[in-house]
């Protein structure tokens, strides 16, 4: 979709209506037929990034790893390969929100709801991997993940950075088993 690729390499807000419809060689009507304005289209790419996104990490999470601690590694495995793409431009929740600057603007509120799958993703990993208490370490990894998206954007070495975000949350999710007495 050509909306989505614009939304993505230049903002949300860079991207007018003009530029949309003349992207996507569509009339001015269909777009408000469809989506009922600019931010229907802006609602809808979030909302179907987020699905995308979703059904990525869980089926390559799955396919890299056999136990729940390695499932926890494997979103950062998962992560480098997200990065690794020369069209990468940072995580498009993480843009969206700031972009947008109000924490209830429509928009940062499907960001924040993206986030909070994968922050109860990795909590659910890491009670499968036998810790009873799960928070605050799977909001630490959720900022590791969210500081490597960002990282990335920064550095060019993004199989590196990746890599070093995996192996700081292989010491924490290693710490925290060791603390519960979990065997990893």
């Amino acid at each position: 979709m050509a909306a989505a690729d614009l939304f993505y390499t230049e903002g949300i807000r860079a991207v007018g209506i003009n530029r949309l419809l003349e992207e996507a060689q569509a009339p001015i009507m269909s777009l408000y037929r469809i989506f009922g304005s600019k931010e229907g289209l802006v609602e809808e790419f979030l909302l179907d990034k987020d699905r995308r996104v979703r059904a990525l990490f869980e089926r390559e999470v799955e396919r890299l790893a056999d136990t729940p601690r390695e499932r926890v590694l494997a979103m950062f495995d998962v992560l480098g390969q997200l990065i690794a793409g020369s069209d990468y431009r940072g995580c498009t929740f993480i843009n969206v929100a700031v972009e947008m600057a109000d924490t209830e603007h429509p928009f940062v509120r499907i960001a924040v709801a993206h986030k909070q799958f994968v922050r109860e993703t990795l909590s659910r990993y890491l009670a499968e991997a036998g810790l009873r208490e799960t928070e605050p370490l799977a909001t630490q990894l959720l900022m590791l993940l969210d500081g490597v998206f960002v990282s990335a954007q920064m550095h060019t070495n993004h199989e590196q950075t990746a890599l070093q975000g995996r192996k700081a949350a292989e010491v924490l999710v290693d710490a925290a088993l060791a603390a519960e007495g979990v065997a990893g």
